[in-house]
């Protein structure tokens, strides 16, 4: 078994060193870095020993996330870096350009919550329905029910390519060999700008 430390946000500064001493891989949420006066993790610069993720169970969905707060605003000019105002809502091509941050860094483990890899689909629930667990909310626990059957999963090859091509294209995929031209492979998504222009 391999154990990760939930070492996101804000924590005492002994605790890196001790992870590193027991060989334990940390938890990087791109929201919640614990690096200071740092508003957003950048994925490229994650250290391998790491497990990077868009979200988690304790915290709002990707999409959820950017259509409540306003921190998408500063999101979009800091990595996306562009001064222009970013869509309100929460379109496949922000989830794409976020969840493939993810799967290029060189973290061990790029892991999705399922809610964020759906919102590659336009046909997402509504965000607020989508979180797992509020930490805040004593009456908000793991009542999260996904909204789309396994049935239907296996049948919409759409969101199975793109997450293949996602897969494939940042090179976690068995045998692990990264495609040798990323525009033939569907890479082409990551040239264009979250607007829809290239």
């Amino acid at each position: 078994m391999l154990a990760c430390g939930e070492d996101f946000g804000l924590i005492p500064a002994c605790v890196h060193p001790v992870m590193q001493e027991l060989g334990l891989i940390g938890l990087r949420i791109q929201r919640m870095p614990s690096e200071p006066n740092t508003e957003f993790g950048i994925p490229s610069q994650y250290s391998y020993m790491t497990i990077c993720a868009p979200s988690c169970h304790d915290c709002s969905t990707l999409h959820a996330w950017w259509e409540e707060d306003e921190g998408r605003s500063r999101f979009y000019k800091t990595v996306v870096g562009t001064d222009e105002e970013p869509p309100s809502r929460c379109t496949p091509e922000v989830v794409h350009f976020i969840v493939q941050q993810h799967f290029d860094a060189p973290s061990m483990w790029a892991i999705c919550p399922l809610q964020d890899l759906l919102a590659l689909k336009d046909t997402t629930r509504p965000a607020p329905e989508e979180t797992i667990n509020d930490p805040t909310n004593p009456k908000h626990y793991w009542r999260f029910r996904v909204h789309v059957t396994l049935e239907s999963l296996l049948d919409d090859k759409d969101i199975q390519a793109t997450i293949k091509d996602l897969v494939t294209s940042s090179g976690r995929s068995f045998p692990g060999k990264k495609v040798e031209d990323a525009d033939k492979s569907g890479d082409k998504l990551s040239k264009v700008r979250l607007n829809g222009k290239p």
